[in-house]
């Protein structure tokens, strides 16, 4: 039996030491790369519908139960509900007209709001989800559209161009007294309620770019909420007023972010080829519908806040990984030297 001795490992080439530690590290890197991309490839998104149409701009029903969202499964532009435990989907308008962004249950669950083609120009109306009753609540020439109930039910707001440019509007919940509460000769549009149901999120072009602004009912304290060079859409708060998520294309596609409500501690929620946008918040402050065509149809789906925590550990690790591949490379570099040395 040959007994080896230790000093036989000073005679192992160093260059042979380099290359071996090398493919271990590349082989470690590959695994922990493969199992990130396993975890990102579904960033914790849950499919709520799944048809042959196009869904879009859901809502949840204030006990959290349903979703209320416009869909196309039909052929034409309807309002429908999916139960978002049992999946059930059930039609709440048939109109060949379009019928489209139900953004807004009243706190009771009873009726939610919606635009509507039907009389012939976008306006806003209401359907009893129970009773199928439908009330017109505009009837401008113009186009009213994206509306949504206050928390405390007294108000809604909606998007017209009644002013000649696409401003932010208010009227009361039976569609009277209507009132402007942005004016500015660039886009304000796709408004959402805070809870305290005094303030506004919404999209603006005002600043030269699209961001996220908030300003109360009445029109006063408008104030810039996100200040990216790309552009950040749709915006809504948690129930508990604590968070704010918002659409943006940052990243260079449409994904879900979401922020502290001061704007710090700002993360990626969903992380997904496609489009991710239209976000909405459940009661329960910890998930979040959205629609997305990463499937290749326009789907609505629910994320949980948590998620951010899957999307940023992905990024970290991709960090992780890319000095790892650097120190390897500098092995490597260090491994060709001493072989030539060695010659």
């Amino acid at each position: 039996m040959q007994i080896i001795n230790n000093h036989d490992y000073n005679h192992i080439p160093i260059h042979s030491i380099i290359a071996k530690v090398s493919v271990i590290l590349l082989f470690l890197i590959g695994i922990t790369i493969l199992i990130n991309c396993v975890a990102a490839a579904s960033d914790g998104a849950i499919r709520m519908t799944d048809t042959t149409g196009y869904e879009k701009a859901p809502s949840f029903s204030p006990d959290g139960k349903y979703i209320a969202f416009a869909s196309t499964q039909n052929g034409d532009a309807n309002i429908w509900i999916v139960d978002t435990t049992t999946l059930e989907m059930i039609q709440i308008t048939f109109d060949p007209s379009e019928d489209l962004y139900p953004k807004g249950w009243s706190p009771d669950g009873r009726n939610i709001t919606f635009t509507s083609k039907r009389s012939g120009n976008l306006d806003i109306w209401t359907i009893d989800v129970y009773s199928k009753n439908l009330t017109q609540l505009t009837t401008y020439l113009g186009h009213d559209f994206y509306s949504s109930f206050s928390p405390d039910g007294t108000k809604i707001v909606f998007n017209s161009d009644r002013s000649g440019n696409s401003d932010i509007w208010i009227m009361d919940a039976d569609g009277s007294n209507p009132q402007q509460v942005t004016n500015d000769t660039s886009e304000d549009m796709i408004p959402s309620w805070a809870p305290n149901s005094k303030s506004i999120l919404f999209h603006s072009l005002r600043s030269g770019n699209g961001d996220v602004w908030m300003i109360d009912y009445d029109g006063t304290n408008l104030t810039q909420i996100t200040t990216h060079p790309s552009d950040d859409w749709g915006a809504s708060f948690s129930p508990d007023g604590k968070y704010i998520t918002f659409d943006s294309e940052r990243t260079g596609n449409m994904d879900i972010w979401i922020m502290n409500a001061d704007g710090t501690n700002l993360l990626q929620l969903t992380d997904f080829e496609g489009t991710d946008m239209c976000n909405i918040w459940s009661p329960d402050n910890n998930t979040i519908a959205f629609w997305s065509n990463r499937y290749g149809n326009g789907d609505i789906f629910t994320i949980d806040k948590t998620a951010t925590i899957k999307v940023n550990r992905f990024q970290d690790t991709t960090y992780a990984s890319l000095l790892l591949v650097i120190l390897i490379g500098f092995l490597g570099y260090l491994g060709i030297r001493a072989k030539r040395q060695n010659r």
